[in-house]
């Protein structure tokens, strides 16, 4: 896959994943969930899971001497990251040219391909730019190589080192991982590639994706969840060629790493906690499929009440275990499942909204209306009333666009209500992201209930069913 997602998604994710939360463990808010994960389903050839059950079962050991692309493992495509959702814990990369890598042990590179030990060092610096590797200060000419795990122990990627966006925030990232990096070209650019064990990966992903002190069932659906999406998208990547599988932003599923460095408090927050951990060792290598194949498993924060078909949200051929069902209803009470009273649509907001789109109105807009909804009650098209009486009817995309006014923390599960005596229109809306697949609010409102793992899986994704790898 390449970092550049599919238009439609971009649109989506710029509206939607403008409040997500970067600390999952932060256990006021909304869990960092997907606000957007791609949408289309492509298509798993035949008797991967198989091959998948094959590499997992296997009893040779991997060679420290290069990296392994067997399904034991993801590569992860660390840096640059050339596009990032608003608010992801990892922002837009501005120099893509220069980053670090320092361990407190020693690190072996060995050249890629080839396999030949070349050095140790403890601190890398790639200079992609001037094409100079730097080993504990020592110059170098730059090579493809691969630097393996050293110990079991964590080493610090480190770049964007002082840099800040337009806005005058830092973009430096600091980010404790486990595995090998491979540090190779990819397409026209030098890359990094975090080659980690699914395990290990997901050791990362769940307790970024959902708040660690949740019901013990939820955290292993989660698991679950994390891991048969995770081997998704692996499956996808190999079946195109690419050279990674994923990287560790919302785009597919946030990997931040043993810990990652908060910007603005300059501290590290520790990611892995002892209570998800347990969650993916309690499930290892437990995977969803449906027709004996891998699903895409896609999940969000909450769904405000019901959830949404693949066809429905992202106008996308939709497999048959994305299905709507009514979640869990306590979900409109807890963080996300409620918003609006931000809302600021008024005549002067709704013209300005109108410019900025290409419109330009001799009357003043009065209201907002709805115009096309789906199944789920989504609303996908809006309509502009205006006061002499002419109406606009908006596109998808431009109705997309208006949700800015709506305020944070939003879904397209919304009703416009009356014009105040202020002039303001308000509006109720229920959930937070796309909608499509498992609710992690309702995965934990089913679970306080007495759900398991498999039942809150098999809830959300119709007719699929769990098998263990190992």
């Amino acid at each position: 896959m390449t970092i550049l997602r599919a238009a439609l998604v971009l649109i989506l994710a710029l509206d939607l994943a403008g409040c997500a939360k970067n600390n999952a463990n932060d256990e006021s808010g909304v869990p960092s969930a997907n606000p957007i994960q791609e949408g289309p389903v492509e298509t798993i050839e035949k008797g991967t899971t198989e091959k998948i059950m094959r590499d997992w079962r296997a009893v040779t050991p991997e060679s420290p001497t290069t990296p392994d692309r067997s399904f034991r493992n993801v590569w992860v495509r660390m840096f640059p990251l050339s596009s990032t959702p608003l608010s992801d814990p990892y922002p837009e990369t501005i120099n893509k040219n220069d980053i670090e890598l320092r361990s407190t042990s020693d690190l072996n590179l060995y050249t890629y391909p080839g396999a030949a030990f070349w050095m140790t060092g403890k601190k890398i610096e790639f200079k992609f730019a001037i094409g100079k590797i730097i080993v504990d200060g020592k110059n170098f000419d730059l090579q493809s190589v691969w630097i393996p795990s050293s110990g079991g122990d964590p080493a610090i990627l480190n770049w964007d080192i002082g840099k800040k966006d337009s806005k005058g925030a830092s973009t430096e990232v600091k980010v404790q991982a486990r595995g090998g990096f491979l540090a190779t070209t990819v397409g026209d650019s030098w890359s990094v590639i975090n080659v980690v064990s699914v395990e290990e990966y997901l050791k990362s992903v769940v307790p970024s994706e959902v708040i660690h002190s949740w019901h013990f069932e939820t955290l292993k659906a989660q698991s679950i969840a994390a891991r048969t999406y995770g081997l998704y998208e692996i499956t996808v990547a190999r079946q195109k060629g690419n050279d990674f599988d994923v990287d560790p932003s919302t785009w597919y599923q946030s990997y931040q790493g043993v810990e990652f460095w908060l910007r603005d408090s300059k501290r590290w927050r520790k990611v892995e906690t002892d209570t998800t951990s347990r969650a993916v060792d309690d499930t290892a290598g437990q995977l969803l499929l449906y027709s004996n194949e891998v699903i895409k498993a896609m999940f969000s924060a909450n769904s405000g009440g019901v959830t949404c078909t693949l066809s429905e949200c992202f106008q996308a051929t939709n497999p048959p275990y994305f299905h709507q069902v009514a979640d869990h209803p306590g979900v409109v009470d807890k963080p996300g499942g409620t918003w609006g009273t931000r809302a600021n649509i008024t005549s002067a907001t709704i013209k300005a909204k109108l410019k900025e789109i290409g419109y330009s109105v001799g009357s003043a807009p009065s209201k907002l209306q709805h115009l096309e909804r789906g199944p789920s009650d989504r609303t996908w098209r809006m309509r502009v009333l205006l006061r002499d009486g002419k109406v606009i009817n908006l596109s998808r995309t431009h109705s997309r666009k208006f949700l800015s006014l709506f305020g944070p923390i939003r879904s397209y599960l919304f009703e416009l209500g009356k014009v105040a005596s202020n002039g303001k229109q308000s509006v109720v809306g229920h959930g937070f992201g796309h909608g499509v697949g498992m609710s992690q609010w309702g995965a934990e409102l089913w679970a306080s209930e007495g759900w398991d793992a498999n039942r809150i899986l098999t809830y959300y994704y119709k007719d699929s069913n769990i098998i263990n790898l190992l």
